[in-house]
C-alpha cells in the first residue's frame, strides 16, 4: 500500500524510543487488526497508554516485517474504556498503575451506574458539576 493512511491506536509496547530525535518503535492496539500494529517514526514523549491519531504509510521492512511508518501524530484523549484503562494505568499519573486504573474503571462503567439506578450508557464523561443524580455533589459514596 502507498499513500497517506491514517491509523488511531493505543499505545501498548515501546520498544525503542530516542530522547535526543524522538524516533520511535512502538507497538499498539488499533480497530481491525487483530494483532498489535508496529509503528515507527518520530514521536517525541509518546507513553504507554497514549492515543495516536497517526497519518503515514504502510511500509514492509525485510527484516521487522509490516509496519506503519509515521509522517504526522497527535496525542488524543481515549474514546473507549480500554483507552481509558490504558491511560490510566499508563504510570503518566502518580499513584495510579494497572490495578488502580481497572478499579476505577470498574466504578464508573459498573458500579455508578448500579448505585444510582441509571443505564451504564447514561454515564459518558463525569465532570465537577453539581447538577444531576450523578453530579459531583453526589459522589461522596
Amino acid at each position: 500500500m502507498s499513500g497517506t493512511d491514517q491509523l488511531r491506536c493505543v499505545v501498548e509496547i515501546i520498544t525503542y524510543q530516542n530522547t535526543e530525535n524522538g524516533y520511535t518503535v512502538l507497538k499498539c492496539r488499533a480497530k481491525n487488526f487483530q494483532d498489535l500494529v508496529t509503528v515507527v517514526g518520530t514521536m517525541p514523549e509518546t507513553h504507554v497508554g497514549s492515543v495516536l491519531s497517526l497519518g503515514g504509510s504502510w511500509k514492509v521492512n525485510p527484516k521487522y516485517g509490516r509496519q506503519f511508518e509515521v509522517e504526522s501524530f497527535e496525542e488524543t484523549l481515549p474514546a473507549t474504556v480500554y483507552g481509558i484503562e490504558k491511560y490510566l494505568g499508563s504510570g503518566l499519573i502518580k499513584g495510579i498503575g494497572p490495578i488502580y486504573a481497572k478499579r476505577i474503571v470498574d466504578l464508573v462503567k459498573t458500579k455508578l451506574p448500579n448505585y444510582y439506578k441509571v443505564s451504564q450508557s447514561d454515564i459518558q464523561v463525569l465532570t465537577p458539576m453539581q447538577r444531576g443524580v450523578i453530579g459531583a455533589a453526589n459522589l461522596n459514596i
